[in-house]
């Protein structure tokens, strides 16, 4: 007998339980169905539960059937293979060195073999870098110097398989995660070993034929990748038995970061059938730029926009899309904008910013990269204006009121916990392009740090680093993109009502060379700028009309600027008339512990 009245809207376990009652009840073969000691009533426990579990494990796949919905890392590879997206893959961090060596025993020239090792250490412990290409020195005498020299952090790992052309779905899966996929180099050898071929990557079908020599690259389980060949018609099919060897390097990301000091491991002069021994090691810059795998929420932002993109750069998100699937692991976030907004004004152009994970600027080598990466993807060449993102910091001053009765924590510890908390706030709602200063959610985020925190008075100034050329005189520009006002303001031990723009101290050279230590520049109130130095909470105009400032559109003009010495940089900071902090075009907002002032004000209620 059929039940319309079965309650579907809701799949647990008592209200199945209760469905299986309201059916047994319009029937008379069993009576005691609602008996909880009677044999029928254990039935629908077991009936109930089998069916909980069912509604259960149907959701689940239901989920795992769509790119938006799936929660398992190989669902999502799954779904993006059908997009034609690769994965981001891990990148090593990278450092260059200027490396001198003493030598005996060589002709007048040096090989530095591809995959030579060098080991380095920073605050997570001791990390290994690799060359990826053989380099060549040459000298007229024992010592042999080589500039630039980039290595990349990691260690080399092979792969080999037998390409048996007989076997359904054959996999040629590497063996390790945290592949970094711009290392790998994949060889063929055929006929018994006596030839070897070198396959390239192809991102694309564009130009090729049945005698390519290329592979495809794609996402696999377990946070592994696949090689993939062609069909002999779509580029070449390796020889049935062939060799499949796959070289690359495993690498920990963004861990390696920061490391300054590297020493040679391998000892070069085997390889120079002579006596090699490192002089001095130089390093020009620390290691930087490393990555980890992308992750599943960036796989599902960024894999159906890679494929509206079609591989051409013609809308915003098409160039966006693109640089990320190339770059992604070395560039974190992209925006796109007319050269119309450069100053100066570069009408018909392309301007693109880029972020790197860990850094404040993009090496030029990256910024070439990705032009050079365009070129075949644009209508129209040499249209591209790479820039580094314009990072500016929020200056923070925070009096946070704390039950100290009642409350479950030191003032240090409190001090500790909310620092994480801002640091946090950091991370999740600013350093992207486009992400804006919330003032009312930044506070709330302070409050919820512990349930015994009151309130708090914060605030909040927008903050520009400069670091101007030394003992030279300088213009320096720099857009604020808010509109300015004057506000309460504490600065050198004083309340000021009229000031918007100050300074970091630095000392300030004169045209007559006098030099001012301790100056600083601040506004006037009436657009203009001057240097001026606190002598007794008095102010002393040590120099006129230095700039301007725009209290509407936020842009700061200063002129001719000389100075002799600043520390690590000149801090500039301004009030924005709203507290809300608007991140336009490619400013990307920051805060760090150095510009946060965390004071705890102990109360009794």
């Amino acid at each position: 007998m059929a039940n319309t009245s079965l309650a579907l809207s809701s799949l647990d376990f008592d209200t199945l339980k209760q469905n299986l009652k309201a059916y047994l009840s319009n029937q008379s073969v069993f009576r005691d169905y609602d008996f909880e000691g009677s044999n029928i009533n254990v039935l629908l426990d077991i009936l109930s539960y089998n069916s909980y579990l069912n509604s259960f494990y149907m959701n689940m796949v239901a989920s795992e059937m769509f790119l938006d919905s799936s929660q398992k890392y190989d669902s999502v590879i799954s779904h993006a293979k059908e997009l034609n997206y690769l994965p981001i893959s891990a990148a090593s961090s990278y450092a260059n060195l200027n490396i001198t060596f003493e030598t005996t025993g060589l002709d007048g020239s040096m090989i530095i073999p591809r995959g030579t090792r060098f080991s380095g250490l920073n605050e997570n412990g001791s990390y290994e870098f690799v060359t990826r290409a053989n380099t060549s020195i040459t000298s007229s005498n024992n010592t042999f110097t080589i500039e630039n020299l980039q290595i990349f952090e990691g260690s080399y790992f092979n792969d080999s398989f037998v390409y048996d052309t007989t076997q359904e779905n054959l996999l040629l899966k590497l063996s390790n995660e945290n592949v970094d996929l711009s290392s790998l180099i994949v060889n063929v050898i055929e006929n018994n070993g006596a030839n070897t071929y070198t396959f390239r990557r192809a991102e694309n079908l564009f130009g090729l034929t049945s005698n390519s020599n290329i592979y495809f690259a794609q996402g696999s389980e377990n946070n592994r990748y696949e090689i993939v060949f062609g069909d002999n018609i779509l580029g070449r099919k390796p020889q049935h038995l062939a060799i499949i060897t796959a070289e690359y390097v495993v690498c920990n990301g963004n861990e390696a970061d920061g490391v300054s000091s590297f020493g040679l491991v391998d000892d070069l002069g085997i390889e120079n059938n002579g006596s090699v021994s490192v002089s001095s090691i130089t390093t020009v810059s620390n290691s930087d730029n490393g990555s980890l795998q992308e992750n599943i929420n960036s796989i599902k932002f960024n894999a159906p926009r890679h494929f509206a993109a079609q591989y051409r750069a013609l809308a915003d998100d098409d160039y966006r899309a693109l640089i990320l699937s190339e770059f992604g692991g070395r560039i974190s976030d992209v925006i796109v904008y007319g050269g119309q907004d450069l100053e100066p004004k570069q009408y018909g152009r392309v301007a693109i910013s880029l972020k790197t994970p860990n850094s404040t600027f993009v090496p030029e080598n990256l910024k070439n990269e990705v032009i050079n990466y365009l070129l075949d993807l644009i209508a129209i060449p040499n249209r591209v204006v790479i820039t580094s993102a314009d990072n500016f910091y929020c200056h923070i001053i925070t009096d946070v009121q704390y039950n100290t009765t009642i409350g479950n924590q030191t003032v240090s510890e409190l001090k500790s916990n909310i620092l994480t908390n801002i640091n946090q706030f950091s991370d999740d709602h600013l350093e992207k392009f486009g992400n804006d200063f919330r003032y009312s959610k930044f506070v709330t985020h302070i409050d919820e740090v512990n349930e015994y925190i009151t309130s708090n008075d914060t605030q909040v100034r927008l903050l520009k680093e400069i670091t101007p050329t030394l003992n030279e005189q300088v213009n320096i520009t720099i857009n604020f993109n808010n509109e300015l006002q004057a506000r309460r303001t504490l600065c050198t031990g004083a309340i000021h009502n009229s000031v918007v723009l100050t300074t970091s101290y630095f000392t300030y050279v004169d045209e007559d060379g006098i030099q001012t230590e301790f100056a600083q520049i601040r506004d006037t109130g009436d657009g203009n700028l001057e240097i001026y130095k606190t002598v007794d909470n008095e102010f002393i105009t040590i120099k006129e009309s230095i700039g301007s400032i725009n209290y509407t559109t936020g842009l700061v003009q200063i002129n001719n600027l000389k100075v002799s010495s600043y520390e690590n940089n000149i801090s500039v900071l301004v009030n924005t008339k709203n507290k809300d902090i608007i991140a336009t075009r490619n400013m990307i907002l920051n805060i760090e512990p150095r510009y946060t002032t965390i004071n705890v004000l102990e109360t009794l209620r």
